[in-house]
């Protein structure tokens, strides 16, 4: 994520975690990439009826935008089962006020400036359910393809469209990460919240993390190798893909931080 961007809930240079609960298996992993601080957070939560998981990616360049990151991962998922609402997403758009709330006011506090993104999802009965704010990716594979499910806040969404109506080359790709929403403590301008879950279906992989996982899965035909650590039952997909973000020896890599989901129907 390109704003001017923030040491996360867990940093490393890279690191992994396993955590499993009955039918689900979450894997993470993260790396520093070409930066001086890890500036991700993430949170894992299993409750008796499904497993949350919240990624954030801190703003660089700001003051403290790491800080919000951490903020808002914890924030989120210690509201969440306690959460206000009738609904998934109720009660997940009640969990995201408050991480918005929570950063405003060490922001505040500190007389400071910063924010991330935010991507959470909940994991349930075999469907799943997101909020989002920001560029954070959340992708599934399925039977060989590879699909982005929540919406892209960043202006490259709107430069990528704008490529296809007009045929241009190049409409200022170059700014194509900076943000259109964050948390940051104040109005969010763009959540995407839809009302109704995503069906899973057997075998899909799901995918979440920092955009600094973009330039390997999300910068145009995947390449076969990448298509084999997909498609590879059994292994940690969280670490073969951040292994995979290393490889690309970029000279201006971004923190990475990827989240996978395994669920098997019991």
């Amino acid at each position: 994520m390109h704003l001017p961007r923030g040491v996360g809930l867990f940093s490393c240079f890279p690191s992994a975690t396993v955590i499993e609960e009955r039918t689900v298996k979450v894997n993470a992993a993260q790396w520093i990439g070409r930066r001086v601080r890890q500036e991700d957070a993430y949170a894992v939560r299993h409750f008796p009826q499904g497993t949350l998981v919240v990624v954030c990616d801190g703003m660089g360049g700001h003051a403290c935008g790491s800080k919000a990151a951490e903020i808002a991962s914890k924030s989120f998922a210690d509201r969440f089962d306690g959460a206000k609402g009738d609904s998934v997403s109720e009660r997940m758009r009640d969990a995201l006020n408050k991480a918005n709330q929570s950063v405003g006011e060490f922001f505040a506090k500190e007389r400071a400036y910063g924010g991330c993104t935010l991507l959470a999802v909940y994991l349930s009965s075999g469907v799943l359910w997101w909020t989002s704010v920001g560029d954070s990716p959340l992708l599934v594979w399925r039977r060989g393809r590879l699909m982005r499910l929540n919406a892209d806040h960043s202006l490259r969404a709107v430069y990528e469209q704008m490529l296809r109506d007009t045929g241009a080359s190049d409409i200022g790709i170059s700014q194509a990460h900076s943000l259109r929403s964050a948390v940051t403590g104040e109005k969010i301008p763009l959540v995407d919240a839809p009302p109704t879950p995503y069906l899973l279906l057997p075998g899909d992989r799901i995918i979440m993390g920092s955009d600094g996982m973009d330039d390997l899965l999300l910068s145009g035909t995947l390449p076969d190798t990448t298509k084999e650590i997909l498609d590879r039952r059994g292994n940690n997909l969280a670490v073969e893909l951040v292994k995979a973000c290393e490889e690309l020896d970029l000279p201006e890599a971004d923190n990475v931080t990827v989240l996978t989901i395994d669920y098997a129907t019991p």
